[in-house]
């Protein structure tokens, strides 16, 4: 139980490191967070309450794929989700501010975050504690549907860049947006993998 807990906290952390980075690099945040900071511009509350809030959403959305009764386990994850997006953007990253920064520094920040996810999600994920309700319903959708996390990832991205469109806001798609919506699927499906493998060794006090 140690190690699972090591590889979900560790996981969620470098998650939300990644977004972090993501919505800093200033070349397209990904297609959810940018619903989120469009209701943070319009409405209040903190980037992490509002996808603290819509994590609650899709756990009613998984209820409804796998037609049993919602996980409710999994508001301790997506309340942790919140609190540590805030402290990212909010006490680490307060003050970063990347616009004038050169393009190339700027991908290469953008592009870090994305591994970040990939990685983070995927370590997360091995633990088998309660997930994000969002990758929930990728799961859900994958096994339901017989498909890969990729496919699954893509379709749930795909429909939060149309809702992004409609809500509006600062952040919009950008470049950015599309290398999330291609790749990000994918690079949680390697990072899974490799986590597995290497949960499943006996390494130093987990031995």
């Amino acid at each position: 139980m140690l190690k699972r807990i090591v590889y979900y906290l560790l996981g969620l952390t470098i998650a939300c490191l990644g977004v972090s980075l993501i919505i800093h690099s200033q070349v397209g945040a990904g297609p959810w967070d940018i619903v989120n900071i469009g209701l943070t511009e319009k409405l209040g509350l903190t980037l992490g309450i509002w996808m603290a809030l819509f994590q609650a959403f899709f756990l009613f959305v998984n209820a409804a794929l796998l037609k049993k009764r919602p996980e409710f386990a999994a508001i301790v994850t997506l309340t942790l989700w919140g609190l540590l997006i805030d402290f990212w953007m909010e006490i680490i990253f307060r003050d970063l501010d990347l616009s004038f920064a050169e393009p190339m520094f700027r991908w290469s920040i953008f592009l870090i975050g994305v591994v970040l996810i990939g990685a983070g999600v995927g370590t997360y994920l091995t633990s088998n504690l309660p997930k994000m309700p969002y990758d929930g319903t990728m799961v859900a959708i994958s096994q339901k549907y017989n498909i890969s996390f990729t496919v699954s990832r893509t379709l749930l991205e795909g429909s939060a860049v149309l809702l992004s469109f409609i809500i509006g806001g600062s952040v919009g798609v950008g470049p950015g947006t599309i290398v999330i919506f291609l790749v990000i699927g994918q690079l949680i499906q390697v990072f899974h993998k490799l986590s597995m493998f290497i949960f499943h060794r006996k390494i130093g006090f987990f031995a």
